[in-house]
């Protein structure tokens, strides 16, 4: 096998949430097993998220609104916003290493070390020239927000360059010439898309620019977060058809972070899903669909109407709110309908292999349905 052109080890991340700081504690809380102090108002949401993915692999994490996705993703690639920040991990990219860490201390917390730290930096600035070059040639990244991830006063043909001229020595005849080859592969018209700025293109538009802008650099990695976002039905298949075939003639690995399992099915080679800030299943799109092992995994699946299918099998309950949920046991506990005492005694390990495995104490000895299966 070879190795992973991606690999993210032992995630975690926190983000800035008052009101549930409020209910835990009043001081700061020590991130386990190794960390920093988080200050108070911080909680840790994404606790502890291993993944990897093989050069020319779609890995897709699926899981409902709320479960940690694109706060794994978007961390892992440093690209978090300022309430939310990475405290601990490892990222590799085709040997590149990076611990993409903002550390999170309050000045009150600072005064009660005896030998204070130096200060802290922001995630961005912490990452060392080598990751930012990676991320400058080697990573394209589709935003959920087609329109709010532009410049709003910058044409789109020179913010889909810029990389270029940061990080080659390409002339900006050179550059041009590799925007419009772009915007002509994800069937844009070039000139007048080249000059345009992002209010004057629909959704479905900025998008495919969007995702010429992430080709132009002729990337290694594609990581497409939501992508589909707010688009009409017929829109989103069809950017979903070109971004399948741009991968495929590419040969890109691909990190698709999504709710639809439809999607899933029509792109993915693996799966990796989550649920309160942890994967509980990981497996191949065929073992996963057909031979889930995860209860939760199970709910999605029957959660899917299909034709012939009279009656769904939907996850009771709510999904709960990230920052709520329990790191001391398995997180769903109240929506699941085989819980039993052993789930209560910790965080269920994942048993398996890359292949495939389940978080679940008891995923040895549950039968449970996969997709299209009535009852």
């Amino acid at each position: 096998m070879s190795r992973p052109i991606f690999e993210v080890e032992h995630l975690a991340v926190a983000v800035n949430d008052v009101e549930a700081a409020q209910g835990r504690s009043q001081e700061g809380v020590m991130v386990e097993p190794y960390g920093p102090m988080l200050p108070f108002g911080w909680v840790e949401a994404v606790p502890d998220v291993s993944f990897s993915i093989s050069p020319g692999e779609v890995l897709a994490v699926v899981g409902e609104s709320g479960s940690g996705k694109t706060l794994t993703v978007m961390g892992s690639l440093g690209l978090l916003g300022p309430g939310a920040a990475v405290v601990r991990g490892t990222v590799w990219f085709d040997g590149t290493r990076i611990r993409p860490t903002r550390y999170l201390e309050d000045k009150a917390t600072r005064r009660r070390r005896r030998r204070p730290r130096k200060k802290a930096r922001f995630m961005e600035e912490s990452l060392d020239s080598d990751w930012r070059h990676v991320m400058g040639t080697e990573v394209g990244v589709l935003f959920q927000n087609a329109i709010g991830g532009w410049n709003p006063v910058e044409i789109i043909g020179d913010q889909a360059g810029e990389v270029l001229d940061e990080h080659t020595t390409l002339s900006l005849t050179e550059i041009q010439d590799r925007v419009l080859d772009a915007l002509g592969e994800v069937q844009l018209p070039q000139r007048s898309k080249f000059v345009s700025l992002p209010s004057e293109l629909s959704r479905g538009q900025a998008q495919r620019a969007m995702l010429a802008a992430a080709l132009v650099k002729g990337p290694q990695l594609l990581v497409a977060d939501e992508p589909l976002t707010g688009l009409d039905a017929g829109v989103a298949a069809a950017i979903l058809k070109l971004i399948r075939d741009m991968q495929e003639q590419r040969g890109m690995a691909m990190v698709f972070v999504t709710h639809d399992l439809a999607q899933v099915a029509a792109l993915a080679d693996r799966v990796a899903v989550m649920y309160g800030g942890r994967i509980v299943e990981t497996g191949t799109v065929e073992e996963v669909f057909h031979r889930p092992h995860h209860p939760y995994t199970a709910g999605l699946l029957g959660s899917i109407p299909r034709p012939g299918i009279s009656r769904l099998r939907p996850i009771e309950g709510e999904v709960p709110k990230i920052t709520d949920v329990p790191h001391d046991r398995c997180a769903l506990i109240p929506r699941c309908a085989y819980a039993a005492a052993i789930c209560e005694t910790g965080v269920p390990p994942a048993i398996g292999d890359r292949g495939g495995a389940a978080a679940c104490f008891r995923a040895g000895d549950l039968q449970l349905r996969g997709i299209g299966e009535s009852g």
